[in-house]
């Protein structure tokens, strides 16, 4: 306070070390003894002044509205932590039958930021108490009919109108901010590096054609050279070359043969032959007819044979697997070319079937988290099934159920049991994916209408309930996995980031200045401001104080709807016909400073009778003041009780 003082002090051009001007000094409502005097003392102390006069603040913001105490009237000064309700009758304000309510500005911000939190507990920045108290001070409203008002408040017509979005800095996401040209310039080059590529890869190939060729020469010339030099130069050749024997220069050979014979076909636009199927000649014979040489070809050719049969096989159901799809795939389009409406209804179906099972598992999987639900058993169960018939790692015995040593889990093959489970369950889940990004496809390339209706009506569905109101307000649903393909440009990803640091004010507005009314919703017990002020009217048996209720001061004061709320209020608790006025200050912040002006100026003589000057300070203690129309009561300590001041020690 002291360095407040100071400023003020200086700011005025008191610079002496005394100050000559007599101080009048607001207060609260019942100021404690103990803060008047330290007041006291600092002013008297520390600044030397001549005299001081101390008076209720919201008293002379009346003062300086009406102009005199005479009529009777009832005050509602709201401050930063506290409001009071203070009657006005003859001619003063009269303390004896004020009350205090525990709240004030400092209550409505903290309540509105404990609601933002639980409404946002994952909101990315921190709101502060500064913009908690801008957010009351811009968009707080007090409701003339709370209840009915909140009952209503989420429905889809007022939101419009009630729903308040406040923007929060956001980190701007990456975008591509290139123009069509510079993109269209880009997929060229990509293009041409496509092609370039291409041409490399063909030369790489031709290369190592030409260099096969070349092998293929050099393989040649070792052969012929066979028949014509000695058998120990033709060995050495062939060491030279890499080659073991005479049989792995024939396979080289052919193999070089093959490859140049490959290039030069497809260079040529020449289909490749069809491989002749390979025979097995010693399979059908008896092993009696057999050499030994023979029987062990025999038995190359028995495995070699199955292998081709297995093969073949597996051709010819893929063939015809492949067959039966074209086929499938021909009656469909048949379908959906005369009977569209039949193959829209059919496709539609078949969706919603893998969409319903893809659900079914996932409400399983958070079922399953449950350890007690009924789906987690029967998980249990088969577990334990599995694992009482799986066979041990390194025995031929089989676990049984109701054997007297469960030892599952002691080789670590037991728990493949868990493994299997969780494959099955994720091969279903490729499956269905598949499966349905198929039919998706489908329904896109033919019925694009389709899809679009099915994610209006999965908003509709979302939009339409109470909590996405609550939170998002009037804004279109997000789907995590829309059914129609989706053009996210710049403007949408940014719009999508934004949303994130967005604060949806509704429902809100009108429940943090609820809580002056009812106290109860912050967990205070204490009586509302109607209460409080039924009880003044009746301790006070005066009615007329309802003719002129003056609202003043920050907090509560400046909420708009509070004088229609007050007026509503208290004509429900008066009898009918009892003329009611509820007004506020021209301005609440100001007019306790130009009222307690004002009163100096106009009541000069009260003023001067209610100065306190040093001498009084002295004698009388650092908490005497001198009553007047604006001022606290005074109620003397008892001799004993009182502690001597500085000076008087």
């Amino acid at each position: 306070m002291e360095n407040i003082l100071d400023y003020v002090f200086t700011m005025l051009g008191c610079v002496d070390e005394r100050i000559s001007q007599p101080i009048v000094m607001t207060e609260a409502v019942c100021t404690p003894y103990t803060s008047r005097k330290h007041m006291s003392e600092l002013l008297f102390e520390g600044y030397n002044v001549p005299s001081v006069t101390y008076g209720i603040d919201s008293v002379w913001s009346y003062y300086k509205n009406t102009g005199s105490f005479d009529a009777d009237g009832l005050i509602f000064g709201s401050g930063n932590s506290a409001s009071h309700l203070i009657p006005i009758y003859d001619a003063r304000a009269n303390t004896e039958h004020c009350k205090r309510i525990g709240l004030g500005a400092l209550s409505m911000e903290e309540y509105l930021l404990r609601l933002l939190q639980l409404k946002y507990p994952n909101f990315p920045m921190k709101i502060t108490d500064w913009q908690s108290r801008e957010l009351v001070k811009r968009f707080a409203s007090v409701a003339e009919d709370f209840d009915n008002e909140l009952g209503c408040y989420l429905a889809e017509d007022n939101l419009a109108d009630k729903d308040i979005t406040v923007q929060f800095p956001f980190p701007m996401p990456s975008l591509d901010v290139r123009t069509e040209e510079e993109i269209q310039k880009a997929t060229e080059r990509r293009r041409e590096l496509a092609k370039n590529m291409q041409q490399m890869a063909t030369k790489k190939r031709q290369e190592k054609v030409e260099q096969r060729a070349k092998e293929l020469e050099e393989l040649l010339a070792i052969r012929q050279t066979k028949d014509q030099s000695e058998a120990g130069e033709f060995v050495m050749r062939l060491r030279q070359a890499g080659l073991a024997s005479e049989k792995d220069l024939d396979e080289a050979i052919a193999s070089a043969q093959q490859v140049v014979s490959r290039a030069q076909n497809k260079e040529l636009g020449i289909e490749p032959e069809e491989k002749e199927a390979p025979t097995f000649p010693l399979v059908g014979i008896p092993d009696e007819e057999l050499t030994d040489a023979q029987k062990q070809e025999k038995r190359k050719q028995m495995f070699l044979k199955g292998s081709h049969d297995a093969r073949e096989r597996a051709r010819v159901e893929k063939e015809k697997e492949r067959l039966k799809q074209e086929e499938l795939a021909r009656i469909d389009e048949q379908r959906r070319l005369h009977h569209f409406d039949e193959w829209l209804a059919d496709m539609q179906g078949k969706r919603n079937e893998v969409i319903n099972r893809m659900e079914e598992r996932r409400t399983r999987r958070k079922d399953l988290n449950d350890r007690r639900s009924h789906a987690s058993q029967v998980r249990m169960r088969d577990i334990a099934d599995l694992a009482a018939t799986e066979p041990a790692a390194n025995s031929s015995k089989r676990r049984r159920r109701g054997d007297q040593d469960d030892d599952f889990g002691a080789e670590d093959d037991d728990w493949n049991v868990y493994r299997d489970i969780s494959k099955e369950t994720a091969e279903e889940d490729e499956e269905d994916e598949a499966e349905l990004e198929k039919y998706t496809k489908q329904l896109e390339l033919h019925a694009p209408d389709y899809l679009e209706s099915l994610d209006r009506a999965a908003r509709a569905k979302i939009e339409n309930t109470t909590i996405y109101r609550f939170s998002e307000g009037r804004q279109p649903a997000i789907l995590d996995k829309p059914a129609a393909p989706q053009k996210i440009d710049n403007a949408a990803i940014v719009a999508r980031v934004a949303r994130e640091y967005q604060l949806h004010l509704n429902v809100e507005r009108i429940r943090v200045p609820e809580i002056i009314f009812r106290p109860s919703l912050v967990g205070l017990d204490q009586a509302g401001l109607l209460e409080t002020a039924e009880g003044i009217l009746k301790q006070t048996g005066r009615l007329s104080l309802v003719s002129n209720v003056f609202v003043t001061g920050g907090g509560f004061a400046q909420v708009s709807g509070i004088l229609e709320r007050l007026h509503h209020d208290i004509q429900s608790v008066v009898p009918v016909g009892t003329p009611i006025s509820v007004r506020r200050a021209a301005d609440p912040l100001r007019d306790a400073w130009r009222g307690a002006a004002l009163w100096c100026t106009n009541e000069a003589e009260a003023f001067k009778a209610s100065c306190i000057t040093r001498q009084d300070h002295l004698e009388l203690g650092g908490e005497y003041i001198r009553e007047h129309s604006a001022s606290n009561r005074y109620y003397a300590f008892p001799a004993s009780s009182r502690s001597p001041s500085p000076m008087e020690q």
